[in-house]
């Protein structure tokens, strides 16, 4: 996904597969959820997104909580994009989590993500959020800012650097059979006219309550900046949590 100066960016860049996506926790397509890893509990993913015509790399990675206390909590991860030249993409996030300082408070999230080690592949965006959980719905809503303003650009090289971010998660539909645990729905939102600005609707199949199966459209609001103009692509993600401690009984 190289620079959109300058018209095809994307295009240009995905073809050679620089860089993508980096996997902080996420609902469909963006980091638009305040759910943050538990602590020691390493989540790893392998996420494809593709249609007949054009594809971005394959991007496995993992992601981990690293604080034991209740009131915040933290994760940090890595993502591996294949095939690129430069593969390694870095995340974090912080939280204060819903409903411990108050009753009825919402979560509230500061994170980095797509940071790239290299100066072409760094498309780090900040992100803030507000989450709540209401009758079992998972809601959340923020903003977004795409710190190098040579990257985040729309399809003409015009500065595009902030946006809105949203998701709603239905509560698990409980399925309970050998193998099936249960079933979720879930949608999200990335705003503006860059290289990251989609929206996606999935269902997971959790055959395990551990291991999870995403599938669903994701379909890109700026189709001049995606692979072969791409209005949509199908996303199906594998995700695995492999704790390193027994939950606490």
């Amino acid at each position: 996904m190289k620079n959109a100066l300058r018209a095809l960016t994307a295009l240009a860049v995905l073809a050679t597969a620089s860089a993508a996506r980096a996997t902080p926790s996420t609902t469909v397509w963006a980091p638009s959820t305040t759910y943050t890893q538990p602590y020691l509990v390493p989540h790893l993913t392998y996420d494809t997104y593709f249609r007949k015509d054009a594809s971005y790399p394959v991007t496995t990675g993992l992601t981990m909580g690293v604080l034991p206390g209740e009131l915040v909590q933290a994760e940090v991860g890595f993502d591996l994009l294949y095939p690129a030249n430069d593969p390694l993409v870095l995340n974090a996030k912080v939280t204060l989590a819903e409903d411990k300082l108050a009753s009825f408070f919402p979560a509230l999230s500061l994170g980095v993500a797509n940071a790239g080690i290299t100066k072409a592949t760094n498309y780090a965006m900040l992100y803030a959020l507000a989450g709540k959980t209401i009758a079992g719905v998972s809601l959340a809503a923020g903003a977004y800012y795409g710190v190098d303003d040579k990257l985040w650009v729309d399809k003409n090289g015009s500065k595009d650097q902030v946006g809105a971010l949203a998701s709603i998660a239905a509560p698990p539909i409980k399925v309970g059979q050998p193998f099936l645990d249960s079933i979720v729905l879930s949608a999200d939102v990335q705003t503006g006219n860059n290289l990251f600005s989609a929206g996606g609707v999935a269902v997971s199949f959790y055959v395990l309550p551990t291991v999870s199966v995403l599938t669903g459209p994701v379909f890109f609001l700026a189709r001049d900046t995606q692979p072969n103009r791409s209005d949509f692509m199908w996303t199906v993600q594998l995700d695995v949590d492999a704790p390193l401690k027994k939950a606490a009984q």
